[in-house]
């Protein structure tokens, strides 16, 4: 008598399953996933505590696709209290200088692993040394162009994406600018820690009042920067989680 034995696919959340839809079963990648988003001047609310319930849920998911898979978790920390509209960017009343991330940090425990924590604060600083250094040299940069004191990114999906602004000698970046600095942060910590996985994702879990300006980020980083094996999969979810929406995008989309 033959045994015929056939390979289960793995199961994954249904939740989840949207935002795991282009990553590979039957090679190693490398995810970092992104959520628990909060800002200082509000603290740590609803969306952080379920969007993070939803990062770990899906790494989680990511790791049974593939025993080779590596998976980190990161969370977002909007310390400029920075929000932006099409062409300009606001700044409400400052809020404390430091939030506990115990509620966060506990959570990654729960779930067995750890997260690490990324400031706005700084990755504007890095997006403003990066455009200077754009901006002495043109030719070799042409998507982003100087128009008065506006720097813009010429966009294949919005007629105008303020990238930043010269303020004397200074650049000021917008949060496209801030966005996609992240991203060059997270895929540069993906190659360094897991060079040898075949391909790498960034999953992002965002508010849905955010759509804009993260999608603008992830055109100027898949545009200027990006790998052709690396992708990012935009999440977006109300303060539930309950629905998430997944919009996947490689280079090769824009």
């Amino acid at each position: 008598m033959t045994t015929l034995t056939t390979s289960r696919k793995p199961t994954v959340p249904s939740r989840v399953a949207p935002l795991l839809e282009t990553v590979s079963t039957s090679a190693r990648s490398a995810l970092l996933v992104a959520g628990g988003y909060f800002e200082t001047t509000a603290g740590i609310g609803e969306f952080s505590l379920n969007s993070l319930t939803l990062a770990l849920e899906t790494g989680a998911a990511a790791r049974r696709l593939h025993r080779g898979n590596k998976v980190v978790y990161d969370v977002i920390v909007n310390d400029l209290g920075m929000s932006c509209s099409d062409d300009v960017c606001t700044l409400p009343a400052a809020g404390p200088a430091t939030t506990d991330l115990t509620p966060l940090t506990a959570m990654a425990a729960a779930a067995g692993t750890s997260l690490t924590v990324t400031r706005e604060r700084t990755l504007r600083n890095r997006a403003a040394r990066a455009m200077k250094r754009r901006l002495r040299e043109p030719a070799e940069h042409p998507l982003f162009v100087r128009d008065g004191d506006e720097i813009l990114f010429r966009s294949r999906q919005y007629e105008k994406v303020l990238a930043g602004v010269v303020k004397d000698d200074h650049v000021v970046p917008r949060c496209p600018l801030i966005v996609a600095e992240y991203f060059a942060r997270y895929f540069a910590r993906l190659r360094a820690a897991f060079p040898d996985c075949a391909h790498r994702h960034v999953i992002d879990v965002n508010s849905l009042a955010d759509r804009d300006k993260v999608t603008k980020g992830a055109e100027i980083y898949l545009r200027t920067q990006a790998d052709p094996d690396e992708e990012i999969v935009l999440v977006f979810a109300d303060a539930a989680c309950a629905d998430p929406i997944a919009l996947p995008y490689t280079a090769y989309d824009f």
